[in-house]
């Protein structure tokens, strides 16, 4: 099944663009060579910008840099480090510090969602069995490394209230976002009658995303083999309830 896309913006910013940073790619001698001006003999490696790539190691570096800091802690010389990049690259493709946050909201986010929520549903005709799947493995060493920190999207919306309205919203279009695609999933699990048709998927997926933010909102030190044991037990029980 294919997604559909996050936001235009999202979409928007794949097209390239000239990088005017000096952090780009650069090919080894050997691979692509031209005519060194002071020489007419002396070859040079031929520079090769790359501003998709430069955008995508600032977007990481600023995801990672948030969800250690937070919106307001983030700092701009620790992701310019982090990534390799110049400030001049990183002003070329962001204009200030408010529009790599609102792109790591509307690209990392959803990006996070899909690799680790949505993209083990596609395909399954019995859902449950993924979704319980996904819960065992938290407390396992198969955990996504993405969440050695907590759920990068609940520890971001916890701090919500100190956000301007803009951001908030942002934010809850990554909840909707997952939101429908899980309710989608639900609903073509009660086409194949692996769940009950008596219940609204939005509902359902509402209140298991609502489940495992509380859960993964505790520090990982506080999230030991007893409660993973206790929240999957119970999350166990209420998906053998949507059984038909």
């Amino acid at each position: 099944m294919s997604k559909e896309p996050f936001s235009f913006s999202a979409a928007l910013s794949r097209i390239s663009r000239p990088d005017e940073g000096h952090d780009d790619d650069v090919l080894e001698v050997g691979e692509s060579m031209e005519l060194d001006g002071s020489s007419e003999t002396a070859l040079v490696p031929k520079r090769i910008r790359n501003p998709d790539a430069t955008r995508q190691k600032l977007l990481g570096a600023a995801f990672g840099e948030i969800r250690r800091a937070g919106f307001g802690g983030a700092s701009i010389n620790n992701i310019l480090e982090q990534s390799g990049c110049t400030k001049g690259a990183l002003y070329h493709h962001f204009s200030g510090k408010a529009k790599l946050i609102n792109a790591v909201i509307e690209e990392c986010l959803p990006g996070y969602v899909d690799e680790v929520w949505l993209d083990d549903l596609e395909g399954a005709e019995d859902i449950l069995p993924v979704l319980m799947g996904q819960v065992d493995r938290l407390g396992g060493e198969n955990a996504p490394k993405m969440l050695a920190g907590g759920c990068p999207l609940a520890r971001l919306a916890s701090g919500a209230g100190e956000l301007d309205e803009s951001l908030r919203k942002r934010i809850d279009g990554v909840y909707r976002y997952w939101r429908r695609g899980l309710a989608s999933h639900i609903g073509k699990a009660q086409f194949n009658k692996t769940v009950r048709t008596d219940i609204e998927p939005s509902a359902v997926a509402e209140f298991i995303i609502a489940a495992l933010h509380g859960f993964l909102t505790r520090p990982p030190a506080l999230r030991n083999l007893e409660t993973q044991d206790s929240f999957a037990r119970e999350f166990a029980r209420y998906l053998n309830n949507l059984r038909p």
